[in-house]
């Protein structure tokens, strides 16, 4: 393995690498597309032929034979293929890693697809269940043929023209398992540790000037910087995620708090620790907020429509337990510090005084947090518990966050979004520092990363930090990930407070 430590002076910044990855990474995102369609298309008709050769039958042509069963395939193979991470560039680092991903991502799509056909008696399982099988396995194999025979020889020709180095930033004894395996990697190998000299970690400490300088004066720019969050402080790792992305180089978090956001379970396969790749801000790119929003509104309408049994026990329970009215107006503050109202069901009783946890909140906010407030399990928790607020009823509601469930109108009418930071409190807001403002760049959410990760359990510095990383991750993927991993968060209660 090839380590060095860079000490240079500063240089001019090189714009043209990040146009150049983006065009690499649509390019080839687009032919491994368009090249899994045609594929799809091609073994179904030679499955067919097949099928018309052993029967002794006229051959048959996809046109003929087509049915919705054909549509179904299809989006059943990309959504599966997406799932697995097949459309992202780092799959084709590692040609059996891709094999493999190919491999599994056709076997779910038969899988599925199978289940709809025998479900729904479609006409290809009428005529013969081997034409089914025998279209994705030929699929598979020349799919494999095409990603591995060519897309990968793209891939391997811009390792080889467009040079630079994979730097890791922090401490090598945390980051040593990960500059390992990087040496094994194509486009990857020539690695350069880059170790900060203070090793103390205050989370609001920005970046070394020294280990800014040394990105920056990199020539060639970097081709990938990590950046490692267990040995980097909060502000200091978003403030190199800056300088590392006006290079042009692709940037990677490793550490637990942001492993959850690599949905497809790719990275963490590819590099053997918990990793995630960072994207634009969404607010910086119109076509992600329109799609967030689109899946939000749908996200919305259906909950509001299924959950409206839930809505009314939950009404009935509060009304018959406790005086007061059923919904708890608040002022909250959301996306760039504009305030709305803000709806949950009423957990607590009617005219109590809020001093006690408007303390605790600023003590949070302020890093003064009591150390021995634990939960049931003995672990750490760092939001309110045993407060003598609450009712009877709005325990329960708290503990699965089924007082949470009217914030899908907050998201129908555009104040929030599904997946986001937690609108914050008017007062909260003021106490910020600069850093923790940034949550406030993103739409506030139901849900997102720490509520899934640790809900109570977690600090206010590690959320403040998972909710800016996340705005780095904001995908449709990551979204719907977040969303499955909210439901067993809520039906175990563990955590909440």
């Amino acid at each position: 393995m090839n380590s060095t430590v860079w000490e240079q002076p500063s240089r001019a910044l090189g714009a043209t690498t990040e146009v150049h990855v983006a065009a690499l990474r649509s390019r080839l995102v687009g032919l491994s597309l368009t090249a899994d369609v045609f594929v799809a298309f091609l073994s179904y008709e030679i499955a067919l032929l097949c099928f018309s050769w052993f029967h002794h039958t006229d051959p048959r042509v996809i046109v003929e034979s087509f049915d919705w069963g054909i549509p179904i395939c299809l989006t059943a193979t990309i959504l599966c293929f997406l799932w697995v991470g097949l459309y992202k560039l780092e799959v084709y680092t590692e040609r059996s890693l891709h094999l493999t991903r190919i491999g599994r991502g056709a076997v779910l799509a038969t899988v599925i697809m199978a289940f709809f056909d025998f479900a729904l008696k479609s006409p290809l399982v009428s005529d013969s269940r081997m034409t089914l099988f025998l279209s994705f396995f030929l699929f598979f194999v020349i799919d494999a043929c095409i990603r591995v025979l060519w897309l990968d020889r793209m891939y391997a020709a811009d390792v080889k023209t467009r040079r630079g180095p994979t730097v890791v930033v922090g401490w090598q004894g945390d980051g040593g398992v990960l500059l390992s395996r990087l040496s094994e990697l194509r486009g990857y190998a020539q690695v350069c540790a880059l170790e900060p000299r203070d090793r103390r970690k205050c989370n609001g400490d920005g970046a070394e000037p020294e280990v800014v300088a040394a990105l920056l004066a990199a020539e060639p720019a970097p081709r990938h910087v990590f950046l490692d969050a267990g040995s980097l402080a909060h502000k200091c790792l978003v403030d190199l995620v800056d300088v590392a992305r006006s290079r042009g180089s692709d940037v990677y978090i490793i550490g637990r708090l942001t492993g959850v956001l690599d949905s497809t379970g790719l990275l963490f396969r590819l590099f053997e620790t918990p990793v995630m790749r960072v994207y634009s801000m969404p607010t910086a790119n119109g076509r992600i907020v329109r799609r967030k929003r689109l899946f939000d509104v749908a996200a919305a309408v259906a909950a509001l429509a299924l959950l409206s049994p839930v809505f009314l026990v939950c009404a009935l329970l509060i009304k018959l337990t406790s005086r007061g009215p059923v919904l708890y107006r608040q002022t909250r503050v959301g996306l760039h510090g504009r305030e709305f109202e803000f709806l949950k069901f009423r957990s607590m009783s009617v005219g109590n005084d809020d001093t006690e946890y408007r303390q605790h909140m600023l003590d949070r906010i302020n890093g003064k947090a009591a150390d021995d407030a634990v939960d049931e399990y003995g672990r750490p928790q760092f939001k309110h518990g045993g407060d003598a607020r609450i009712t009877k009823v709005g325990h329960y509601l708290r503990r699965f966050s089924l007082d949470e469930l009217p914030q899908f109108w907050n998201v129908l009418r555009g104040d929030m979004s599904v997946v986001g930071p937690r609108p914050a409190l008017p007062y909260e807001v003021e106490a910020y520092t600069q850093y923790q403002r940034l949550r406030l760049s993103v739409m506030p959410g139901l849900t997102g990363l720490w509520q899934v990760a640790g809900r109570s359990r977690v600090d206010f510095d590690d959320m403040v930090f998972q909710d800016v990383i996340y705005s780095y991750h904001a995908t449709l993927l990551t979204d719907v990930s977040l969303c499955l991993g909210t439901v067993p968060a809520m039906m175990s209660g563990r955590g909440a407070a």
